[in-house]
């Protein structure tokens, strides 16, 4: 039986992060050696946490909308969730391993749809509510989800026409108001979209059921189910991989349970603190740090259905009370943007009026790098930030930069309790590690560098569909399963990570992962578009932007047939905005290799060429 005993989960202790000065004082090495560890089914471990910390009666889910707040006790979620596992599992006859797909923002509502999957052993797909027809028809046609719950005002993106064409047999509309318990004229006023009318009473194709008649009408009951943590998928998430390819992500109960008790110990996380939840659920970041968290650590979970200006979290702030703390788990552009707007307003003022600065004790920041010049003005005003690096295959959380203690600044962190990580030849893994951390491969800096593979209990199960002989990025070496990140860098003599270069060809738009190849299908299903290439540029404000290189179909003519903000409206209109090109350019034909394979380096740097000579780039 699989433990956390078991030597493949064991990190050596003579690396040079534990040894090199920077390890946090009083972090266990090892994850088996974490305060209250136990590696259980989802749901068992909410019960668990509520337990042990004493949470039943308190407020821990806590979320906004505009002015108002709704506030629900942990024993009042719990019940939802059984409601809707209940539900699911005697109405619908949903089982373990079908999957549940959640088209939500945050939400009550997204909470509720979760915590029923962890009770039934269900799998819940994260899916992206910004998502447009085809990508939405893309992500449940790769899951074969049986169920899709959705915002009632998400169903004009298309749901009427892209289910028939999919495996989903149960559709389940809701509103944020099917939880909030103000009377009926406070909810009017608050102006909540509703688009309850646009969805049909039944098809022949799905059922429909609406999510709060299900919380209104059934009667929750107990359900035993068998759950192997090591082996049973929990989550769905999609993912680039390490190749820019749409993917989705297996992660097991116990993939989510071990990198929740990796992160407790490396930030000090106390019960009762509050924990920011505007990164969204169906990210992996937002999924662990925030509802993850808040679930099986004891924590309160402050959610918004999208980031709240900055006078709105803070006015926010001021109305909770915050004995053990705040964390905000964020990306750049947020803390920036909060910078922005105390130094508009003079830290001295900002604090008469608002009291985050004094409740702030913690600040993640992943999705991207961290720059000292948006750093240190925050550390300055509220507290210390510091660096995660994750994938969605590592459930996230890889490496964190010490809270306390010494630090190094620009790097990756160190690898939390429990996960290994070392520098292999990113062309021959076999070869074994360039630099592992250990005396015997103390192969350091940058003329050391290679990929960056990382080894853990965190490391998903695999990608769904994709047999273990075929994947590319999970291999075995020393007895351990390692992941290949895709990312290419090196380790200093301390054991921190410095990411040079993607091995592949991912764009990162404020923090969100686009990926070439899923554009370029999107833009193929364009009327005119014969061949279409898309890569990345640099951005000031978004980090990159999306390019696209395209060819017309034979007998159409740009500026005759076709205009490029027509086209550029086209996109906009089927694929999330951070997808969607700024820059698209008609070119003759794409660059391609003797094997046919585009070359879209070429077409880059030729904008890049241009850049350095101060031209301007078309599109």
């Amino acid at each position: 039986m699989t433990s956390l005993d078991d030597p493949e989960f064991l990190v050596d202790e003579n690396k040079v992060w534990f040894n090199g000065g920077y390890w946090p004082e009083g972090v266990p090495h090892q994850l088996k050696d974490v305060e209250d560890v136990d590696i259980l089914p989802m749901w068992e471990g909410f019960v668990k946490s509520a337990d042990d910390y004493g949470t039943w009666d308190n407020d821990v889910c806590v979320f906004v909308y505009g002015p108002y707040i709704e506030r629900v006790k942990l024993r009042t979620l719990f019940e939802y969730g059984k409601k809707f596992g209940t539900f699911l599992y005697d109405t619908l006859g949903i089982r373990k391993g079908d999957v549940v797909a959640i088209d939500l923002p945050n939400s009550i509502n997204f909470v509720v749809a979760y915590m029923g999957c962890m009770y039934i052993g269900a799998i819940a797909q994260g899916i992206n509510p910004t998502y447009k027809p085809l990508e939405l028809l893309h992500s449940l046609t790769m899951t074969k989800a049986k169920v899709l719950v959705l915002m009632d005002m998400l169903y004009i993106a298309g749901s009427a026409t892209i289910l028939p064409k999919t495996d989903v047999k149960f559709l389940i509309p809701t509103n944020f108001v099917d939880f909030f318990t103000a009377d009926e004229a406070l909810i009017q006023n608050l102006g909540i979209p509703n688009a309850k009318e646009k969805i049909p009473d039944k098809t022949e194709e799905y059922e429909i059921h609406w999510m709060g008649d299900i919380i209104d009408k059934t009667e929750s009951r107990e359900i035993s189910v068998e759950i192997d943590v090591w082996k049973d998928p929990a989550v769905y998430l999609m993912t680039g991989g390490t190749t820019g390819l749409p993917k989705v992500a297996m992660l097991s109960h116990a993939n989510l349970l071990s990198n929740l008790y990796m992160i407790k110990p490396w930030t000090n996380l106390e019960p009762g603190m509050i924990t920011i939840g505007s990164i969204p659920f169906f990210h992996s970041f937002g999924l662990t740090c925030v509802m993850n968290g808040a679930l099986t650590l004891g924590l309160q979970m402050l959610l918004f259905p999208k980031p709240p200006t900055d006078d709105v979290l803070s006015e926010t702030i001021n109305k909770l009370d915050a004995p053990q703390g705040i964390m905000y788990t964020g990306v750049e552009m947020l803390f920036k943007r909060l910078t922005d707007y105390v130094n508009e307003m003079g830290v001295e003022e900002y604090k008469k009026k608002y009291d985050f600065a004094d409740k702030l004790k913690y600040a993640t920041q992943g999705a991207g790098p961290l720059h000292d010049h948006i750093r240190e003005p925050f550390e300055a005003i509220f507290c210390p930030v510091r660096v995660g690096y994750g994938l969605t295959e590592t459930s996230p959380v890889t490496s964190i930069a010490p809270f306390w203690g010494p630090n190094k600044t620009g790097k990756l962190g160190l690898p939390v309790p429990g996960v290994d990580w070392a520098i292999f030849d990113s062309n021959n893994f076999e070869t074994g590690p360039i630099c592992d951390g250990t005396p015997e491969r103390n192969n350091f800096g940058v003329e050391h560098t290679g990929e960056i593979c990382v080894a853990g209990p965190h490391i998903m199960l695999g990608y769904l569909g994709i047999q273990k002989e075929q994947e590319d990025n999970l291999k075995m070496w020393g007895g351990k399963r390692w992941l290949l990140t895709g990312d290419i860098g090196f380790m200093d003599e301390h054991g921190f990570c410095e990411i040079r270069d993607r091995k592949k060809s991912l764009i990162k738009v404020s923090g969100h992962s686009v990926f070439p190849k899923e554009v370029e299908d999107l833009m193929g299903h364009h009327p005119m578009i014969d061949e279409v290439a898309v890569a990345g540029l640099p951005d000031e404000t978004t980090g990159e932007k999306v390019k696209a290189w395209i060819t017309l179909k034979k007998g159409y003519k740009e500026g005759r047939d076709v205009e490029i903000e027509d086209i550029k409206k086209w996109c906009m209109e089927n694929m999330a905005k951070w997808k969607s090109p700024r820059l698209i350019e008609v070119v003759r034909s794409l660059p391609v290799s003797m094997t046919g394979k585009v070359q879209r380096r070429e077409l880059q740097e030729k904008d890049f060429s241009k850049m350095e000579k101060g031209r301007e780039i078309k599109g």
